[in-house]
C-alpha cells in the first residue's frame, strides 16, 4: 500500500483542488445568474464542502500517512474509515447533483451547462478514486498483498 500511498492520495487531494475551483466558480456563477433554483446551490454548497474536505484532509493524509511517527493518521483503519467515509460521501453528492441537473434540464448547449456537466463528472471521479483506494487499503490489510 505504502508504495502506491503518495500516487493515489495525490489524485485524490489534485481531483479534490479541480473540483473545489470548479465547483466554487459554479457557486459564484449561481449567486449572479442562477439556474434551478436554491436545489442547485444547496447542492453545489455541498460538493463545495465536499471539496474542502477532500483536498485538506486527502492532503493531510499525503503529508502525514506516509510517516509512521503520528500514529492514529498513518493506521490502516484510520485511513480505511476515512476512505470509506469520503466514498460514501461522494456518491451521495455525485448523485444528488446528477439527479437535479436531470430536473433542471441542463443540456449541452450552454456553457453553464458543460461546466455543471464537469463539476458532476469529477465529482464521480472523486467517488471513484476513494472507492478504488479503499478497496486497495482492505485488501493489502487482509488479502495476499501482505508484504
Amino acid at each position: 500500500m505504502f508504495r502506491f500511498h503518495p500516487l493515489l492520495f495525490g489524485l485524490i487531494t489534485a481531483c479534490g483542488i479541480v473540483e473545489l475551483g470548479l465547483t466554487a466558480y459554479e457557486r459564484k456563477q449561481q449567486h449572479d445568474f442562477p439556474i434551478g433554483g436554491n436545489d442547485v446551490t444547496s447542492r453545489l454548497d455541498y460538493l463545495l464542502f465536499l471539496s474542502v474536505w477532500t483536498t485538506v484532509t486527502g492532503g493531510a493524509y499525503l503529508v502525514l500517512g506516509k510517516t509512521s511517527t503520528f500514529g492514529i493518521i498513518a493506521s490502516f483503519a484510520s485511513h480505511a474509515i476515512w476512505l470509506f467515509w469520503t466514498f460514501v460521501m461522494w456518491l451521495i453528492g455525485a448523485a444528488i447533483y446528477q439527479r437535479q441537473l436531470i430536473e433542471v434540464g441542463c443540456g449541452e448547449n450552454s456553457r453553464r451547462c458543460h461546466i455543471n456537466h464537469t463539476v458532476e463528472g469529477f465529482s464521480w471521479i472523486e467517488m471513484s478514486l476513494t472507492f478504488i483506494t479503499f478497496l486497495i487499503v482492505v485488501l493489502h490489510r487482509t488479502g495476499p498483498y501482505d508484504a
